[in-house]
């Protein structure tokens, strides 16, 4: 249903200086609303300017000369002044949303007229629109004949300063990964636009950093169904073809993460070493620290298991019965040792097993942060001294910070250990699909939709 809301000025329902129809009329004939709700300034005395008497003449006008099934409202404003913001502004907002709520069972479609009534009054909807009193609604410019006659009549294509905050917002939320906000800000954008199509793709964008939120959680099920949901929702429409060829990536990697959460392997160890630099960017170093730790540790046992049999967690359940004599005949572990922890398995790969990939690995040199300044450590070191950092933070045992030195130089060494333990992943790692980049695409959407 359409609804065509008005303040009411001098020149409706026509002027006397062109002879030509006012801007309600105008509107009228060219929208066809099924409803008018007019909102003249009242009758009373000290009214310095009363347009309730032309508001009559506007409902006679447009029922007598536009269309008589056009249903007039008219409510009265009962104000002294029609230029005194103060009192247009509460008493306005009080009134149309009372109209509002009348009309909440109404599927309605809302056309302002911001060209009847004191510059005041005609700038009144402008705020009243950008502070997100209308869900949705259309705002219309009719043109004084004297100037324009031949097309009078111009939609209004206004970014309201707080849409555009949001935006900004948003893009600032990205270059950290804070997916949790940036859907907040989508939401939040998506109730206060007055424009449709804006709402419709920061409603979208909502879902999908949701999803995102969802992921950086390592909740990958869940992801995946609401990354899923929007990728079917946008892969056939072509104003969204570059949206939907990163998510259909998104959703492809996903389906790898939920289906192999039992055991490590190149693909949810290269996330989870995202996941880490993530919590670094955002100087989240301690769980930067923590991840680093999830991170090394998988490796040696996805290590353990696909070159030695050997299964970390249960050797009973370990296919290379060899294996398990050596590691059990070694020494280095107390009878009926059956369980793997993170220093146990270096040794069994150094020591027992004499890896030389993990020993070359050790000899190498990493380049790591120390404050100001660059230094070339070798790695075995360099874990060494992670380890005594990670002991004496509340990562583990002690209540030291993790510094962001430290939280730095842990992926230096995560990413060189991921490398040459699994070489598949320095595939991953280049084609990993949600770095800053897919993210931007994503903004891109909404982005275009403040251009339109």
């Amino acid at each position: 249903m359409k609804i065509l809301f008005s303040f009411v000025g001098e020149q409706d329902p026509y002027s006397d200086k062109t002879g030509e129809e006012g801007s309600i009329a105008t509107l009228c004939r060219y929208i066809k609303p099924e409803a008018v709700y007019l909102f003249p300034t009242a009758k009373g005395l000290g009214v310095k300017s009363e347009t309730q008497s032309r508001a009559a003449d506007t409902e006679t006008w447009i029922n007598s000369e536009i269309d008589k099934n056009i249903q007039i409202f008219t409510m009265p404003l009962q104000l002294a002044d029609p230029t005194d913001y103060s009192a247009i502004l509460p008493l306005s907002r009080r009134t149309i949303d009372r109209v509002l709520q009348e009309l909440r069972q109404v599927n309605c479609e809302i056309h302002l007229n911001c060209s009847s009534g004191t510059p005041q009054l005609k700038s009144t909807w402008l705020f009243l629109a950008s502070a997100g009193l209308f869900k949705d609604c259309q705002l219309w410019q009719v043109a004084n004949p004297l100037f324009n006659k031949e097309n009078r009549v111009n939609r209004l294509e206004v970014t309201f300063l707080e849409e555009e905050n949001l935006l900004l917002r948003i893009k600032q939320y990205a270059k950290e990964f804070l997916f949790q906000r940036m859907a907040e800000e989508c939401l939040r954008l998506k109730n206060i636009s007055v424009y449709s199509y804006r709402k419709e793709k920061a409603a979208l964008l909502y879902r999908i950093f949701t999803a995102y939120q969802s992921w950086d959680l390592t909740f990958y099920e869940d992801a995946y169904k609401r990354l899923r949901s929007v990728y079917n929702d946008t892969r056939l429409s072509l104003d969204l073809s570059v949206l939907a060829q990163t998510l259909e990536v998104q959703v492809d990697y996903l389906a790898k993460l939920k289906d192999n959460t039992a055991l490590e392997n190149e693909y949810n160890l290269v996330d989870l070493f995202m996941n880490a630099r993530r919590r670094f960017i955002r100087s989240d170093f301690t769980d930067t620290l923590s991840r680093f730790w999830r991170v090394y540790e998988g490796t040696l046992f996805m290590r353990l298991r696909n070159i030695y049999q050997i299964e970390p967690k249960d050797l009973n359940k370990s296919a290379n019965k060899t294996s398990i004599k050596a590691i059990a005949d070694s020494g280095y572990f107390y009878p009926g040792f059956n369980k793997l922890s993170i220093r146990a398995a270096e040794t069994v790969i150094a020591n027992i097993f004499k890896d030389k990939v993990f020993r070359l690995l050790n000899e190498e040199h990493i380049i790591v942060n120390r404050g100001e300044s660059k230094q070339s450590m070798k790695l075995v070191e360099l874990l060494k001294e992670l380890r005594e950092r990670r002991n004496e933070s509340i990562v583990a045992h002690g209540m030291k910070s993790v510094s962001g030195d430290d939280a730095f130089n842990s992926l230096e060494v995560a990413e060189a250990i991921l490398k040459k333990f699994i070489p598949e992943t320095a595939v991953l790692f280049e084609k990993y699909p949600l770095k800053v980049t897919q993210v931007r695409k994503v903004i891109d959407v909404l982005d275009k939709a403040f251009t339109i």
